[in-house]
This record gives C-alpha cells, sequence and structure tokens, in this order.
C-alpha cells in the first residue's frame, strides 16, 4: 500500500505539470470560501460593533410607543414611574414647528422631552449643555441644522423663534428660545448615523403650553439591571393595558393593544436575527460559488482522468493497488481545494478588513468561521474528487494501457 506522504509528493508533481489548469480548477473554490468568509466576518464584526454601540446609547432602557393620540397621560407615566425596578423615565412628543433665524424660516420635527432623556438615552453634547426641567424657553439643536440649514451659524446663546399650531386654541402660537446647547460629535456611529445632528429639543411643559397637546407619543423608562429588563419590561406592559381597559387575555392579540413595549435586550435580539438572516442569505450566494467549484473540480478531475490513463495502467502494472490509486486522486483534489480555501480565506478576512474600515467598525475575525470556511474546502474536494477517483481507481489496467 503506497503511504500517504508518497502520495501527497506525487499528487503535488502532478498539479506542478498542469498549473494553469490546477489554479483555473481551484478558482470556484476560492471565490465561494472568499464569499463565505467575507460573510462570517462582517456578520460577527457587526454584531459585536452593534450590541457594544447599542451599549453605548442607553442604560437598559425599555420604550412603550402610543399607536394612536391621546393614549399615555400622566397617569400612565406614574404608572411606569412606580413599576418595580424602574429607576428613571421621560417622555416624548414630536410636532413640526417653524423655526425662524435671522429672517430665515425654515420647517422641522421639533421634539418635547426632560432632562432626564439625557441619562436614559445619552446624546453627545458637542457645545453647551442640555437643558434642564427648571428652563422654559431653551433648546438644544443638531449640528447640522445649526451650522447648514441657515445662511448664518446658529451658536450658543443665540436666540431663535418657533412657531407651532396649537391644536387647542386654533392659533399659531411663537415663542422666542435660547440656544443652551448643540448636539453632535466628531465621531459619527453607525448605529445612528449622527442622526442627533438634526435634531431639535425643548423642554416638555413648554412644548405642551404651546402646542395644547396633554397627553405623550412615548415613555422612556431606564431600569436598575440588564438582568432583569425583561421583567420588568413585561410588567411596565401589563401596568398600561390594565390602566386602558385592555384584558391580560389580550395581550398576546397586538391588534388589541393601542401600543408596544420593546427593550433594549429585544432590540439586540432583532438585530441578532435579522444579521443571522442577512448573512444566511449571503452565505447561499457563497454556497452557490461553493458548487460551481465543486462541479469545476469534478469536470477537471474527469478530464485529468482521461488524459492520464496509461499513467493509471502503468501504476496499476507497477502493482498500485486500486486502493493506491483512488488515494492519489483524491489527494489530488483535496489539494486543490485546500489550497483554493485558504487562499479564499485570506482574501475573504481582507475584504471584510476593508468593508469594515470603509463602514466604521472595527473588525473581529471568528475563528469558527475561518476554520469551517476551510473545512468545508477540504469536503468539497473530497467529494467532488470521489467520482473521478472512483472511475481512475476501477480501469482495468490492460485496457489502460492500450490506450493512445
Amino acid at each position: 500500500m503506497i503511504s500517504l506522504f508518497h502520495c501527497f509528493k506525487m499528487a503535488i508533481a502532478s498539479l506542478k505539470s498542469a498549473k494553469l489548469r490546477s489554479g483555473l480548477t481551484a478558482l470556484g473554490i476560492i471565490i465561494g470560501i472568499a464569499a463565505v468568509i467575507t460573510v462570517f466576518t462582517l456578520g460577527s464584526s457587526f454584531s459585536g460593533y452593534f450590541e457594544e454601540e447599542l451599549d453605548t446609547q442607553g442604560s437598559n432602557y425599555i420604550v412603550a410607543f402610543s399607536f394612536q393620540q391621546d393614549l399615555f397621560y400622566d397617569a400612565q407615566v406614574d404608572i411606569v414611574r412606580n413599576t418595580p425596578g424602574v429607576t428613571g423615565v421621560a417622555t416624548e412628543i414630536s410636532r413640526t414647528g417653524m423655526v425662524t433665524f435671522a429672517n430665515e424660516q425654515r420647517n422641522f420635527t421639533i421634539y418635547g422631552t426632560q432632562e432626564t432623556m439625557m441619562e436614559i438615552w445619552p446624546m453627545p453634547i458637542y457645545e453647551g449643555r442640555f437643558f434642564s426641567d427648571r428652563d422654559n424657553y431653551a433648546v438644544v439643536i443638531g449640528r447640522d441644522i445649526a451650522r447648514e440649514e441657515f445662511r448664518n451659524d446658529i451658536g450658543l446663546r443665540s436666540n431663535i423663534n418657533i412657531t407651532f399650531f396649537n391644536s387647542r386654541t386654533g392659533e399659531q402660537v411663537t415663542e422666542t428660545f435660547r440656544v443652551v446647547g448643540i448636539l453632535g460629535s466628531d465621531e459619527t456611529s453607525l448605529l445612528t448615523g449622527g442622526i442627533e445632528d438634526t435634531y431639535i429639543f425643548i423642554p416638555m411643559h413648554t412644548m405642551q403650553q404651546m402646542t395644547g397637546i396633554e397627553s405623550y407619543a412615548m415613555i422612556y423608562a431606564m431600569t436598575d439591571s440588564r438582568e432583569t429588563i425583561n421583567e420588568t419590561s413585561n410588567e411596565i406592559e401589563r401596568r398600561l393595558a390594565r390602566s386602558l381597559g385592555v384584558s391580560e387575555r389580550d395581550l398576546d392579540d397586538p391588534e388589541k393593544i393601542p401600543f408596544m413595549v420593546m427593550n433594549q435586550a429585544e432590540i439586540v435580539d432583532l438585530v441578532g436575527t435579522l444579521t443571522a438572516t442577512l448573512q444566511m442569505f449571503l452565505l447561499a450566494i457563497g454556497g452557490i460559488s461553493l458548487v460551481v467549484g465543486a462541479v469545476g473540480i469534478m469536470n477537471i478531475m474527469i478530464v485529468t482522468v482521461t488524459e492520464r490513463t496509461r499513467e493509471i495502467g502503468t501504476l496499476k502494472a507497477l502493482g498500485y493497488s486500486s486502493r493506491d490509486v483512488l488515494m492519489l486522486f483524491v489527494v489530488e483534489s483535496i489539494i486543490i481545494s485546500t489550497i483554493g480555501g485558504l487562499i479564499g480565506t485570506v482574501i475573504g478576512i481582507a475584504i471584510a478588513y476593508a468593508g469594515a474600515s470603509l463602514l466604521g467598525f472595527p473588525m473581529s475575525v471568528p475563528y469558527s468561521g475561518v476554520l469551517f470556511g476551510v473545512g468545508l474546502s477540504i469536503l468539497v474536494g473530497v467529494l467532488a474528487g470521489a467520482q473521478p477517483s472512483y472511475r481512475a481507481a476501477k480501469m482495468d489496467p490492460v485496457e489502460a494501457l492500450r490506450s493512445i
């Protein structure tokens, strides 16, 4: 029986004698494995980056969304505030308002909230500060609005006029606000995309006074523990439902609940599910490339067996068994696919690094994914080379030596 080392040397010599053919055979494997490694690496890197960024965006937060107007009032806010495990609460409403600065007018979505919002959902302050609940006509604006929307830059302590339509009186209400803070950061987060640069915040009580709105669109809550955030979130949902006349048996029917409660852990899980789904889709594309590569290896190996018929006959005449011939061709197939897998892995990591750098998040290489990719390439080589190798092993040596 031929030794594995001797078989390996003969396979290498055979591949060297047909470098171009061997390279083209490995090309399909290279493309497929590169796609698989790129997807694995980018997916793993993005998931880790997203979780880290989400941790910096809030402190174990829970958000209750209202699907209709006039649903959340102070009574519901107090219910959330008094739920065990809740350490802070903030509310939010938004309306379109007209901002006037230096005789220029622009319409923006303006948000009313409290100072506790910065504890629950921290936003980067580029200049100045966030307003306090004691402020009446203070405004915090995004850097894009301050620097790009008007001909003149809006700076700290600048005065701007904000006009709302008051739904209670049916009249327009205009007040002068002093800019106390500008939101923004030189390091743009992939998660938020610099969205804080486009916000305008004013105190909630001032917003309600000017618009005549007493209800809230959202209630934010901060919990004291990440471990109990799901239990706290569920309890908030039950208490809000009870206060709004929704029975507990209807909590599992989204059509019967006029609000939705989500927490930080659920958002992480949702993004993880979306990322996994996208990875599976892209892996399927990489799998198609691997199938094409496998077919290429099989075709080339079949051609190789045909071309080397006399060599196979000579080997058998010299005493090589059918098992030796089988091993020789299988090893050739494995070498081609392994080399293709290694090259594809390097290319995949390089593409993933370039993609991560372009998107602005750190890259982490999942070594399990690298091992999976190389192992998959070897498996493809074994499967693709099995049939041609078996065909070569079963050749009759006399008939093989007669071939020209």
